[in-house]
């Protein structure tokens, strides 16, 4: 745990926190990276960057939550192994994080929200892409 004692750590706790989120970010992304490259899914992607508050955020990040949940439990055959070794390495744990801290922001700062879906979103098409040139 860290512990900022003076006035002059506040621009390293933001950093700190910043670094954090950030993570968080790259988590949730993955997730949203996976159904692209395996579904060609782009609808949680669209939603999410233009989400209005951070609890419509939340649900979109849940509802994909909840398709990858259903397509890892299915029996059927992935068309992209990378997606499905992707998928295989979530840590679900950090994705929650993620989801708790999203749902910490501040309802009243829209650019935060803004900044931080739009960040998602395009770190997921980002990793898609990937997945779908090498799967």
């Amino acid at each position: 745990m860290f512990v900022f004692k003076l006035k002059s750590d506040k621009k390293a706790f933001i950093g700190f926190l910043h670094s954090v989120i950030m993570e968080f970010v790259k988590d949730i992304a993955e997730v949203l990276a996976i159904l692209i490259a395996e579904k060609g899914n782009y609808t949680y992607v669209d939603k999410l960057g233009y989400a209005p508050s951070k609890d419509l955020a939340v649900h979109y990040i849940r509802d994909a939550l909840r398709d990858l949940h259903s397509l890892l439990r299915s029996n059927q055959k992935w068309d992209n192994p990378k997606a499905k070794a992707k998928a295989d390495q979530i840590n679900f744990d950090r994705v929650e994080r993620g989801i708790q801290d999203l749902s910490k922001l501040d309802p009243k700062d829209k650019k935060k929200l803004r900044e931080i879906t739009a960040l998602i979103s395009a770190k997921a098409l980002s990793i898609s892409a990937t997945l779908v040139r090498e799967g």
